[in-house]
């Protein structure tokens, strides 16, 4: 059961836990802020905190941005799996106010503008990684870092949503349920995104950088992108001046 203000128009979203949300949030925010599209994020198990950041954030920020929330309850098997999937099982609920949008990974960064593709659905594929067998080379055929969506995909989303829900809830199974469902829906309605649009390493001209794995810590290119998008500090500051 979710909760909370669900989008009306087009979004680019993104859904994660209370933590990932403080860490990551705001430089997605401002990075989507500068181009001028509107956002959705979905928290799980937020807390006071979560909802002061919230309101900071929509105060200093141009465009419209929507949050939705649930509670966790009995703990998943698999935590970091769990959280990792969140997005596609709530996607339908979103989808269905929205009518267009676009999912991506909390923890990454919009460096130029982009339109929303003309087809019902779009998704990365790639081929399985070197040397995965099995459940691992299944789930590395996506990449799951943009994911889109119009009103037309809903059967899709809806899909996608009910194979995670069928697990097993382990790493990949995600990758594997986008893998499954967009095997079955037909090339002409499908957008097929490339490193031109999403990539991991942070070349410039490219839509999205995404902080895959350890690069988020590790690389210093992407760090100081995140870096200067991360305009938190003086967004509180702005917020006490007004109160004051």
């Amino acid at each position: 059961m979710i909760y909370g203000e669900l989008p009306t128009k087009p979004v680019v979203y993104a859904a994660c836990d209370k933590v990932y949300f403080e860490e990551h949030a705001p430089s997605l925010i401002y990075s989507l802020n500068d181009i001028g599209k509107d956002i959705h994020i979905h928290v799980c198990d937020p807390t006071p905190k979560t909802h002061v950041l919230e309101s900071i954030l929509r105060n200093d920020i141009d465009v419209d941005i929507t949050f939705t929330y649930n509670d966790i309850g009995a703990t998943p098997i698999d935590v970091r799996a769990y959280y990792s999937c969140l997005r596609f099982m709530v996607l339908p609920d979103i989808l269905r106010t929205a009518g267009k949008v676009l999912t991506v990974d909390t923890d990454c960064i919009f460096m130029n503008d982009f339109e929303y593709p003309e087809t019902p659905t779009g998704y990365f594929p790639r081929e399985a990684l070197p040397g995965t067998i099995g459940w691992e080379a299944q789930g590395t055929r996506v990449a799951a870092g943009c994911v889109y969506t119009d009103s037309r995909a809903l059967p899709i989303a809806q899909a996608i949503a009910k194979r995670i829900e069928q697990g097993p809830m382990r790493w990949f199974i995600d990758q594997i349920a986008l893998a499954e469902v967009f095997d079955r829906v037909e090339e002409k309605d499908i957008t097929k995104f490339n490193g031109h649009f999403m990539d991991w390493e942070f070349i410039e001209g490219t839509v999205i950088w995404t902080g895959k794995g350890p690069r988020k810590h590790e690389n210093q290119t992407y760090i100081k992108a995140k870096k200067d998008f991360y305009r938190l500090p003086n967004a509180v500051a702005r917020t006490w001046e007004r109160v004051l």
